[in-house]
């Protein structure tokens, strides 16, 4: 039987592992934290397009702390944690020791949009910025390395979505309104 090496070109972190094994170049622990958004859990949002232009954490006492500034950025594809993929930024822990509750994406006032679980796209040019909750909340103590692992609390796609996207190819044009259209 011939031995054969396998050398995959992308690596996958399992969600919510033991934080002794996720460290950094230096040896400290890499925060990994879950995001969830509760309009994204009532609308079954499965994916966003988010063009960020700053980006902030909210304290236990309600106080803002702004992270850092995004100037001239196309969208960035925010998807869940269903799909293995996430979000790593390397100023999130650069944040006075404290306790932390959410995370305050501020957008663009174009670029964006919501993806929904039955794969419906709608465009989120009114949004001015989406609070996500930090499952579990995050505290900081002062010995953390600056970098954290994103990941987002989304639903993941129906399996008849993509049938219905075919079907409206069929549709005669109407009249075409969002979800949140008359809400």
């Amino acid at each position: 039987m011939k031995k054969m090496n396998f050398y995959p070109k992308t690596w996958q972190v399992v969600p919510l592992l033991s934080d002794r094994y996720l460290l950094d170049s230096d040896g400290k622990c890499i925060k990994d934290l879950v995001l969830r958004n509760i309009y994204a859990t009532d609308m079954k949002v499965s994916e966003m397009d988010l063009n960020i232009i700053k980006f902030s954490a909210m304290d236990a006492n309600g106080q803002e702390h702004f992270i850092a500034d995004f100037p001239g950025q196309a969208s960035i594809p925010v998807k869940g944690m269903h799909t293995g993929l996430f979000l790593k930024s390397k100023s999130v822990l650069d944040l006075e020791p404290g306790t932390y509750n959410a995370f305050r994406f501020y957008l663009a006032k174009t670029g964006s949009r919501i993806i929904y679980s039955d794969r419906f796209v709608e465009r989120a040019d009114g949004i001015k910025f989406l609070n996500f909750e930090i499952v579990d909340g995050l505290t900081i103590k002062g010995e953390e390395s600056p970098e954290a692992i994103l990941r987002f609390d989304f639903e993941p796609f129906k399996a008849n979505g993509i049938f219905k996207t075919i079907g409206q190819l069929f549709k005669v044009p109407g009249v075409v309104t969002g979800k949140l259209a008359h809400s």
